[in-house]
């Protein structure tokens, strides 16, 4: 795996996160390949990396679209020519109802959504313009966050249908509750539980009359059993493209695929066993690892990841050192926890090819959270 060593010496101002591309695009490839293979389309999360020569990159390599959580995610995306793109949040307010409206002049716009309240005064307004925007109900498989239980999907699904400037278009879920079950069998077996029944309400929904045309699951962790599944018509990984610890040990990703890292400087030895870097939650988040039997730190170092970040400040990491020999002034490249909120912290990342330094490319819908 790369250890970053040419990032660490080259890049002047830290903390800083490096990208490499090459890793990154074989990393594409090979969820695009599986894709391929399990003959569901492929229609990748953008959270992770937020940049329009990302998403031109997985659209090059067949994905079919893009999905985005937000609007001003979207709206960055079209304007970078990402013209398919999956809204995956529910759109409340009038404003936002413009914006989705002036969006699905200019691109082709499908949303996802789990109630009639949040489905009506989307409807009215494509209607009012003559638009009608495809939609996909959430269904909740495990994860108690959005989406409609089983029983309750025909009902919505068939008053969805109804209603003038939407069309239903199929099912949707996040099956993130994979992510907290202990190991490789618990992770396979609870995403196959979420594939079964999503199955099941798309067999349900096409026998009360209406077209599923989609049937469409989501996470990095979960998609070498997913994808494949019967009835899955989609896939919507994020975290794939660039990879973190928690998908290394969900078994997801081998440390070699890790693309993404945080560079820091060692700016204090106050104690021994400890120093202190220049990334604290402004640059790794406060995100803990949800893999059960990994709660306890904030990061590890690329090239020992017994070395842990064991505790954040604003600014300050505090870096367990394992009897590493780390001095002021050293750099280091942490591995993230959770990649997807530490590339939103950071205007810019640094992209290298393997050590070619190739330039920096800016995070293009960084706070996009409108």
């Amino acid at each position: 795996m790369t250890e970053f060593k040419a990032a660490m010496e080259l890049i002047e101002q830290t903390p800083a996160v490096v990208v490499d591309v090459g890793r990154t695009a074989a990393n594409i490839e090979r969820m695009a390949a599986m894709a391929r293979e399990g003959k569901v389309k492929l229609r990748p999360h953008i959270k992770t990396h937020k940049m329009v020569p990302i998403a031109r990159m997985q659209i090059a390599a067949g994905a079919a679209g893009i999905t985005v959580a937000k609007l001003g995610e979207a709206e960055v995306m079209a304007g970078g020519g990402i013209t398919d793109i999956l809204v995956a949040y529910p759109i409340v307010g009038a404003s936002n109802l413009d914006r989705l409206m002036s969006l699905a002049e200019r691109a082709k716009v499908s949303i996802a959504l789990d109630s009639l309240e949040v489905a009506r005064p989307i409807a009215a307004a494509a209607h009012a313009r003559g638009l009608e925007i495809p939609v996909l109900l959430e269904i909740d498989t495990g994860l108690h966050r959005l989406g409609v239980l089983q029983e309750s999907a025909i009902a919505l699904a068939k008053q969805i249908g109804a209603l003038r400037g939407l069309r239903f278009a199929g099912i949707f879920t996040h099956e993130g509750q994979a992510y907290t079950v202990s190991g490789p069998d618990g992770l396979r077996n609870s995403t196959l539980e979420a594939a079964q029944i999503m199955a099941e309400v798309a067999e349900l929904v096409r026998s009360a009359g209406l077209n599923v045309e989609t049937v469409s699951m989501g996470s990095s962790a979960s998609a070498r059993f997913a994808i494949g599944q019967p009835g899955l018509t989609e896939f919507r990984p994020g975290t794939y493209v660039f990879n973190d610890r928690t998908q290394v040990a969900q078994g997801a990703a081998a440390p070699e695929n890790c693309a993404a890292a945080v560079i820091a400087t060692v700016i204090s030895h106050p104690r021994d066993g400890e120093v202190i870097i220049d990334a604290g939650s402004k640059s790794l988040t406060s995100d803990r690892m949800i893999v059960s039997q990994s709660r306890h730190s904030y990061g590890a170092l690329v090239s020992d990841e017994s070395i842990e970040v064991v505790r954040l400040h604003e600014e300050h990491g505090v870096l367990k050192t394992n009897g590493a020999t780390l001095k002021v002034g050293d750099r280091v490249a942490v591995l993230p926890n959770h990649i997807c909120p530490v590339i939103n912290l950071h205007d810019r990342v640094f992209v290298f090819d393997g050590d070619e330094f190739v330039g920096t490319w800016a995070v293009d819908a960084r706070g996009r959270s409108q």
